[in-house]
């Protein structure tokens, strides 16, 4: 690998609980639990959307949990720009270090400079990409 996968690689290596705020498809929650961490969902904005997701006997169980969790490593984020505010607030309440981001591939990514000024300027570090490919990698690497 190249020297553009090694932050992110740490990044996702040093994590051992990550909430997801959407994602584009489901190998996103379940490449993490390969990857051996304890991943909460954010399926919409209300506390009955929050779920967990845990393997249990090699298959992967989503169980509701009714409240959004008190302390997260790392924030990842499928969502649009006009949200950042939200998601910057969120990830100072969960007292991430990290917020995550993967572009919707469909669109020109013309936010990706203003994301990263917008969530470096509050304090977090920024990595952008899809984050199941890094999360297979450490998942070997375990």
């Amino acid at each position: 690998m190249g020297d553009d996968m090694s932050e992110p690689l740490e990044v996702l290596r040093a994590a051992q609980h990550v909430v997801v705020q959407d994602f584009p498809d489901r190998d996103v929650p379940d490449s993490l639990l390969r990857a051996g961490l304890t991943v909460t969902v954010y399926g919409g904005p209300e506390p009955a959307d929050v779920s967990t997701h845990e393997r249990v006997d090699g298959a992967v169980v989503e169980r509701e949990r009714g409240r959004r969790p008190d302390r997260a490593d790392l924030l990842y984020v499928y969502r649009p720009f006009a949200e950042i505010d939200g998601i910057l607030a969120e990830g100072g309440r969960l007292g991430v270090q990290t917020i995550w981001r993967q572009p919707e591939v469909a669109l020109t990514d013309a936010d990706g400079e203003a994301w990263r000024e917008r969530v470096e300027a509050a304090g977090f570090a920024y990595v952008e990409g899809p984050i199941a490919d890094v999360a297979a990698e450490v998942a070997g690497s375990r």
